[in-house]
């Protein structure tokens, strides 16, 4: 059955209210109880899907994705990546080897598969967007040179730099 919508968007409804003070005044034992339902109702929830369920939850949830990141100011979207980057170096920190190998077998796998279903034009782009992105990075190596021939330092050892 369809969601409900609301007249008012803006407002807050007072069961919302109540339900933001029942969690707010929760210990940390509660929230672990509560979290581990709602955890185990999705799951079966999500073991209950077929195919195309699960194809339109996962369109819908892109399409919320997209709309956010779209929507996002460039200080919130570097603030987004620090703490991702972040989020991934502590994660990586705390794998063992052997999550790590796993972690890159299942990467490898899903390159392989993303990669052997895809067409001509899907490759030909991809491959497209790769060679942009290298040329970009190695532009962007040089850029502290630009300029630097009318700037000339005898006492700069230029060879120094790859070329």
């Amino acid at each position: 059955m369809p969601v409900k919508k609301r007249a008012s968007l803006g407002r807050s409804t007072s069961a919302a209210r109540r339900m933001a003070a029942t969690r707010a005044a929760e210990d940390s034992e509660d929230t672990r109880i509560r979290l581990d339902g709602q955890r185990a109702r999705q799951a079966a929830s999500r073991a209950a899907e077929d195919s195309e369920d699960t194809r339109t939850r996962l369109d819908g949830q892109r399409a919320r994705q997209a709309a956010s990141r779209a929507a996002e100011s460039p200080e919130r979207r570097q603030g987004r990546r620090v703490d991702d980057r972040a989020r991934h170096a502590a994660s990586r920190a705390a794998e063992s080897p052997e999550q790590r190998q796993g972690r890159r077998e299942e990467d490898r796998a899903r390159h392989a598969a993303t990669r052997g279903a895809e067409d001509l034009i899907q490759r030909r782009t991809r491959s497209e967007d790769q060679r942009r992105r290298h040329a970009a990075s190695r532009a962007a190596q040089w850029t502290f040179m630009e300029g630097e021939a009318f700037r000339y330092d005898p006492a700069n050892n230029y060879d120094s730099h790859p070329q």
